[in-house]
Parts: C-alpha cells; sequence; structure tokens
C-alpha cells in the first residue's frame, strides 16, 4: 500500500505560530475511482509529536463521524515507525478495525516571511555610552539612538496535503492541498478546526465521504 513517504521529521511545525488563514487550493479526484463516498475511515497524521498528531486525527474523526461516517484514529494504533516498516501489515490492522479507506495528512512546502514597517520619520535621540579620564575631550563621549517605532511580522505559509486512499486496493483516490497563511495575531488551535473543516467541505463535495 502506498502510504507515500513518512519522514520522521516535524510535519506541521509551522502551526506553532499564531494567526492563520486557510484556502483550498486545489483538488484530485482519480477518473478511475466510482464507489461513491467512503463510510468507513481511519485517519492518520504524518507528524511526530504526539500532541499535534493525536489534535488533528481527533478533529477528522469528529468532523468526519458528524457526516455519518464511522472512523477510527490511528495515534493510538500505530506509531509512523511501525508503519515505515512494514505498510502491508498496517494497511491489514486498519482494515481489521473496519476502515476501507484512509484520510491522511501531511506536510509538502512551507515558506516564512519577515517584514519591517516605520510608521513615521526616523527621530534620533543623543545618549552618554560611557566615560572616558584620559583626556579632556574624551571625558564623555555621546552617541545617537533612533527613537522611531518600528514594527515586525513574520508571516508564514503552510502547504497541507490530505489523501483518501481505498484500502482494498492502497490506491489513492482523492486529494486537496491547503495554504495557510500564519501571522502573529490569530488563535493557532482554532485554525486547526478552521483546516479539518475545509478539508472535509472539499471531500464532501467530490462525494469521496458522505
Amino acid at each position: 500500500m502506498n502510504f507515500r513517504s513518512i519522514a520522521t521529521t516535524s510535519v506541521l511545525t509551522a502551526l506553532l505560530c499564531s494567526c492563520a488563514s486557510t484556502s483550498v487550493k486545489h483538488t484530485w479526484k482519480s477518473p478511475e475511482y466510482h464507489d461513491g463516498p467512503q463510510t468507513k475511515l481511519a485517519v492518520l497524521t504524518i507528524e511526530e509529536r504526539g500532541m499535534l498528531r493525536q489534535a488533528f486525527e481527533s478533529r477528522f474523526a469528529i468532523q468526519l463521524r458528524k457526516q455519518g461516517a464511522s472512523v477510527v484514529t490511528t495515534f493510538d494504533q500505530l506509531s509512523l515507525p511501525e508503519i515505515n516498516r512494514d505498510k502491508p501489515a498496517a494497511a491489514e490492522r486498519l482494515r481489521s478495525a473496519g476502515a476501507e479507506g484512509l484520510v491522511m495528512l501531511r506536510l509538502m512546502d512551507i515558506s516564512a516571511s519577515y517584514d519591517v514597517t516605520r510608521p513615521g520619520p526616523e527621530r534620533w535621540a543623543p545618549y552618554v555610552t560611557g566615560i572616558e579620564s584620559g583626556y579632556w575631550y574624551d571625558y564623555y563621549s555621546v552617541a545617537f539612538a533612533d527613537m522611531s517605532p518600528t514594527y515586525g511580522n513574520l508571516k508564514q505559509k503552510v502547504f497541507l496535503e490530505t489523501s483518501l486512499f481505498d484500502l482494498k486496493t492502497g490506491k489513492r483516490v482523492w486529494s486537496g492541498l491547503t495554504q495557510t497563511v500564519f501571522t502573529d495575531t490569530m488563535d493557532r488551535v482554532a485554525e486547526m478546526d478552521k483546516i479539518v473543516g475545509k478539508v472535509v467541505a472539499a471531500m464532501r463535495q467530490d462525494a469521496v465521504v458522505p
């Protein structure tokens, strides 16, 4: 079964920053898939930190169950190293738990930029930097400090891919890419619900989940 590559690097590190807005950039559905919505699902987040993995999988489970799907999480059943060592065995274990499809979330890309703005003109003020006793003209030395306020703004763009695999064939039947822009003023935890909500809505629109 092709779970894609499961790296041990942190997959969602940027979500520790605050402030974000999420949009679905594009979706894809296999032209060979005609089985209708998957109603028995497992959810997997490729993230080595247990708390973050659990948070995303639990949110997917809650929102998919609201739509009538039967969902099992994987954070409490399989570790990422276990899946990497034997993917067919991992797929069989999920099927034995009642799942017929797998929803998997992973990091695709991340970029960051930092902007500095000054609301007004430069304003310089003198201040004493030290005392010298060797010569009378070095008795004190004066420097100038920029007293104008400046404001910085960190922006991070995080691209997450969500895929739906058919556990019977091991093939990917759907995928979607989201972009989340993080700055410094919004609730990062609340944004997790928005990310999952928009992904689930896109999956429902493409009729791969109920």
